[in-house]
């Protein structure tokens, strides 16, 4: 419930406020004296105050400087019945919400309240989005215990407070934009906006029009202005994903922004300034492309400040299981048998691939633990043919032990229907081996129950 603070040397009017504030839902106060508005301000929480112009023991533009010295966050909005054009100019110049004429319509009043409220719910709601952004991806929930990710984290934590120009370097999947949103989030800019934006998924000509903005008629379809994503990102961070895939005139109207700080939008001759650190990333290999004369030199430099190497999945295997239960939130187990076979998988698609696998099997497995059965055939048939390429021998013996126990168990409890007892005597164990076994690879009977 919002708290308003009406003051007003007349009682009829605090009374009236009153009647009129607690009917709409609003928790109020209300005092005839300034001087003791001034100490319940002191003490409690308002969202506004609500104070006339003209009163004994001090002005509404007195009372106004007060509350901004007492609470800069508290909104006012002043009354009076002696209006002037100076007198609604100094207020509003020193910071009041606005200002309304005596004698007031009660829906213009309400009017002016509650957009005040509302503005307030806003910024509360921002605030909180903006800390739970900075919170989700802040470098700390990036998932990675092996060295190469400690490497990186460690990275991140250096340049995260500066606003020098980082280059992303991994594969499709890696998670490059994450490891952006990791610097913005971590950095000075964070209360700022961080706009995203992959340059191989638009036209040269669109990408330029995002990029930079347009003016009204700059070219056929122009019906308006428009803001480009350099302007809405001032004061934050611009994120280009696969600038390889950039043209030689984007390329060259990026490098003169990153130099000068300005820009044009198309069609306008005047130049605007912006402040927007810059963030990129490829997965191609740029010093290439310059001696194909596909990429600019001079911009390389500028973009390589600080270059970072994002690692594929495959040179991070031991991350695998943890990124395995990140994904999994809890919704399902998994097997030992399965992680398995997910470690020794290669990952063409990455982190993105294996998010998006864990997500389909969720969806489609009836059981509450996955099992080998439940991976794509791709996957487990493509870790049989690779499985000597990437371990030592004994690491893949010890795979396929896993594997040949899982299956063979499964089989059992399946011909008998989730019966233990049959499943060990058909197997040649006896049951209280069997379920160690079931224990250790996270097989569950009652999966193959009818």
């Amino acid at each position: 419930m919002s708290a308003l603070l009406v003051i007003d040397d007349d009682l009829n009017t605090c009374l009236l406020l009153t009647k009129l504030f607690k009917k709409e839902g609003f928790e109020v106060t209300a005092e005839v004296n300034p001087l003791k508005a001034i100490e319940l301000l002191k003490k409690a929480p308002f969202d506004l105050v609500i104070t006339d112009f003209y009163m004994p023991e001090m002005s509404g533009l007195d009372l106004l400087a007060k509350v901004r010295e007492i609470n800069s966050d508290v909104d006012v909005i002043v009354m009076t019945a002696y209006a002037s054009i100076d007198n609604a100019v100094e207020a509003m110049r020193k910071g009041a919400y606005d200002y309304i004429v005596k004698p007031f319509q009660k829906d213009d009043l309400l009017l002016s309240v509650k957009r005040v409220i509302e503005k307030r719910r806003l910024a509360e709601e921002n605030r909180y989005l903006r800390a739970e952004l900075s919170r989700r991806y802040s470098f700390q929930n990036i998932i990675g215990e092996s060295a190469k990710m400690q490497s990186i984290f460690a990275i991140i934590e250096k340049v995260a407070s500066s606003d020098a120009t980082v280059l992303l370097i991994g594969e499709s999947g890696t998670g490059k934009e994450l490891v952006a949103r990791a610097i913005h989030f971590s950095g000075k800019r964070k209360d700022k906006n961080f706009v995203a934006i992959n340059c191989s998924a638009l036209p040269d000509s669109l990408l330029e029009s995002e990029l930079f903005g347009h003016t009204k008629g700059a070219f056929t379809g122009a019906t308006e202005n428009k803001q480009g994503l350099f302007e809405y990102a001032n004061g934050g961070t611009l994120f280009l994903d696969e600038i390889a895939d950039t043209s030689p005139t984007v390329q060259a109207k990026l490098l003169r922004v990153i130099e000068d700080k300005k820009m044009r939008r198309l069609g306008d001759h005047r130049e605007i300034e912006v402040d927007v650190r810059i963030i990129t990333a490829t997965s191609r290999n740029l010093r290439r492309l310059i001696d194909e004369n596909a990429f600019r030199e001079d911009l390389f430099y500028r973009i390589n400040v600080f270059p970072i190497n994002i690692p594929p999945l495959r040179d991070r295997r031991e991350d695998i299981p943890l990124l395995i239960n990140h994904f999994l939130k809890g919704r399902k187990r998994i097997s030992a048998a399965a992680v398995d076979i997910l470690m020794s998988y290669h990952w063409p698609g990455n982190v993105r691939e294996l998010k998006n696998m864990i997500e389909r099997i969720v969806i489609f497995s009836d059981s509450e633990t996955i099992m080998p059965d439940d991976l794509p055939s791709e996957v487990r048939d493509t870790v049989g043919k690779r499985i000597d390429s990437f371990l030592s021998y004994q690491e893949a013996k010890k795979v396929m032990i896993d594997r040949f126990n899982q299956d063979i168990i499964s089989g059992a409890l399946r011909e008998t229907y989730g019966n233990v007892t049959k499943a060990a005597e058909k197997l040649g164990l006896d049951r209280a081996n069997l379920q160690r076994l079931m224990r250790k690879y996270s097989i569950s009977a009652a999966r193959f129950k009818e």
